[in-house]
């Protein structure tokens, strides 16, 4: 098939041009730019992710998708808006295709819709009001942050407990035991597994302490409670991987 001589596309009116020639409308220029600006702000999101966030994941490895998924984003919004067809070609086709990466934290979902925000900003042609949401939000976040850290001024840590006495023990109430015993040296405590069987448990929490003093303090209450029992502690924001 011969292809058309763009001097005779130029005669055709403009709702034939827009109907079987909608590439023609994308300005390339402003595509570039909002590709680079794009993957500037995915960059500084990803930055603002790995220093503030709490999320239990390899935060480094997780914020190098972000400039991909932005970049993604923009072209397909930038292409899309210019056909209705497209459009509703774009809506088929996300129908079968099915994101199976499991995201375990809410705050992961969060930065991902930040950046698939900004995108459809930049690929709608909202330059300027993508750049200003993506610096307030940033900006009120790392304000947020700050604020919550001089309020309470805690550290995260995952407390691993692991007990196997020599001789049998009573596994009805050691649970509410280990409990007390772990919230009178920490300032906040959740319990994220209990495994208890006749001659051991294996315990997970997430406790929020002030000082090494309160670990401490706590570890050996535990070693007079339970003589044989392992603890294993796990500073929240240096998690290289789950």
């Amino acid at each position: 098939m011969e292809s058309i001589d763009p001097f005779l596309i130029a005669f055709l009116p403009k709702e034939i041009q827009s109907m079987f020639f909608p590439f023609a409308s994308v300005q390339l220029v402003s595509l570039l730019f909002n590709l680079i600006l794009g993957f500037i702000l995915a960059t500084a999101i990803g930055l603002h992710f790995r220093k503030y966030s709490s999320a239990f994941c390899n935060r480094q490895d997780f914020s190098r998708l972000f400039p991909l998924l932005m970049l993604s984003v923009i072209l397909i919004i930038t292409v899309v808006k210019a056909s209705l067809a497209l459009a509703l070609g774009l809506v088929g086709a996300l129908s079968i295709v099915r994101f199976r990466t499991p995201i375990k934290e809410p705050e992961e979902l969060l930065y991902l819709f930040l950046n698939i925000g900004i995108a459809v900003a930049l690929g709608a042609g909202q330059t300027l009001a993508a750049l200003v949401a993506c610096i307030s939000t940033l900006g009120l976040v790392t304000l947020a942050k700050k604020q919550q850290v001089k309020s309470y001024d805690e550290s995260g840590l995952f407390l691993s407990l692991n007990y196997r006495p020599k001789l049998n023990f009573n596994s009805d109430t050691c649970l509410t035991k280990v409990k007390e015993t772990v919230l009178k040296h920490v300032e906040r405590m959740e319990m994220r597994r209990f495994d208890v069987g006749e001659k051991h448990f294996d315990a997970t929490f997430f406790v929020s302490v002030i000082d090494s003093e309160q670990v401490d303090s706590l570890i050996s209450d535990l070693k007079k409670q339970y003589p044989e029992i392992n603890t294993s502690l796990l500073e929240q924001h240096n998690i290289a991987g789950v």
